[in-house]
């Protein structure tokens, strides 16, 4: 099956009536006909997490042949052999799901449909046709978030005109599939989608790796930054729901949640499985927060007789020499009031055996402004209470620290006296 019109020709017939005689309606579903398959809606839910609720469905393809057996999607989205055809079998698509859904749907859903890139480069020369979809049918566009995976787009000017359209329809736009491929930020900068959808393939490696894992809050919190909202998609297990969770995502998808169906959720039971997590979720965050406190409390201890040692006018390298005995313990050294060290860093005898020759250019310190770090200010308007990081990225060593800092008084002054505890295998 394939157009019977050539792009840029006059034609009687328009666009979307052409799409809509390939459309049959059996009671409320409405099906399609494409090289004699039958196609359908399935839609799976996308759940807020602060809201602890549903608030919109991905559109999904299902196929079916003449005897009922299924066929996978990825095969019909491979059989167009023209560019007509391909254009035709998305823009059916996109028909069934829209009025599935609206027949379907609470008033304030969102219904999350993707959008070919075949289709943003070459759909304007077979006729417009998403809008009259809409107007048709009653739809409010407000309600529509426009999927793009935008690493197939590689003309810049195409993409930002595809995004341009759609918002001035009044869509909302959402990046699919970020973190896979060759996906970058500066196309979010430049684009300014409304939602962020990161791959699965994130959350998995999320789920087993825990450098990734305390990644993972920062890319979400760098899609924040950028205007955008986050979505993780593809959690199918209650450990990567609960990273996810963790990682302050604002909306999560995937088979935990629910797998995709030609029917929504009822009402009654939306909300059972995010509520639940949330339960699991306290647990979880408590359990981290107090395993990291508890492995702590004896490094304050220590640190805690130093900075009094310090205080009391003993020396840096006296002073933090049995902190520096302990077994994550790397480095101490001493700030003034206006964050510029003072001296060299005081390093562990075990650290300096297996220092890492590689850093060497930025193993000393000595007159280093630290004066923008938290650690510092935290410090500075705590005078006298121990202050402690959460595990960052060191400079000196490019591995993962928790730095504890104190102010004191030394000669009549503020100095802040810190340490780094490597925090990497934690």
């Amino acid at each position: 099956m394939s157009f019977c019109f050539q792009p840029n020709t006059n034609h009687s017939q328009h666009p979307l009536d052409m799409i809509e005689s390939l459309v049959t309606r059996e009671g409320t579903q409405v099906n399609g006909q494409y090289n004699g398959l039958r196609l359908t809606s399935a839609f799976q839910p996308i759940f807020s997490i602060p809201h602890r609720r549903q608030v919109g469905y991905e559109g999904l393809l299902r196929a079916f042949n003449p005897d009922g057996t299924a066929v996978s999607p990825l095969e019909v989205f491979h059989t167009p052999r023209t560019e007509s055809d391909a254009i035709l079998l998305d823009r059916l698509c996109r028909n069934l799901h829209l009025r599935n859904f609206m027949t379907m749907a609470e008033d304030t859903h969102w219904i999350f449909i993707n959008i070919s890139p075949q289709v943003i480069v070459n759909g304007k020369h077979y006729g417009a046709y998403f809008s009259g979809l809409l107007q048709r049918y009653g739809i409010p566009p407000h309600r529509v978030v426009i999927e793009i995976l935008e690493g197939d787009i590689h003309d810049e000017d195409l993409l930002a005109d595809a995004v341009d359209y759609y918002k001035k329809l009044g869509c909302l736009i959402a990046i699919d599939d970020f973190g896979a491929g060759h996906s970058n930020f500066e196309r979010i900068w430049r684009i300014g989608p409304d939602i962020v959808k990161l791959d699965r393939s994130v959350i998995t490696q999320a789920a087993q790796n825990r450098s990734v894992a305390r990644v993972l809050p920062n890319l979400v919190n760098l899609i924040h930054e950028s205007g955008s909202l986050a979505l993780i998609e593809g959690v199918e297990t209650e450990n990567e729901a609960l990273v996810a969770m963790n990682s302050g995502s604002d909306f999560v998808q995937g088979f935990y949640f629910g797998k995709p169906s030609e029917q929504l959720i009822p009402l009654a039971t939306e909300n059972h499985r995010i509520i639940e997590l949330c339960g699991k979720f306290k647990t979880y965050s408590d359990d981290l927060e107090h395993r990291q406190k508890s492995e702590l409390v004896q490094y304050m201890e220590t640190f805690m007789r130093s900075a009094e040692l310090v205080q009391s006018g003993f020396p840096v390298e006296h002073a933090c020499a049995g902190f520096l005995d302990q077994e994550r313990a790397e480095r101490c050294f001493l700030l003034n009031r206006d964050g510029i060290q003072s001296g060299k860093n005081i390093v562990s005898p075990s650290h300096e055996k297996r220092k890492d020759l590689r850093f060497l250019p930025v193993s000393n310190a000595e007159g280093g402004n630290w004066s923008k770090r938290h650690y510092f200010r935290h410090a500075l308007n705590n005078h006298g209470e121990i202050q402690t990081t959460q595990p960052y990225l060191s400079v000196v060593e490019a591995h993962l620290c928790i730095t504890l800092s104190i102010a004191i008084q030394t000669n009549n002054d503020t100095s802040v006296l810190c340490c780094d505890l490597n925090w990497e295998d934690t």
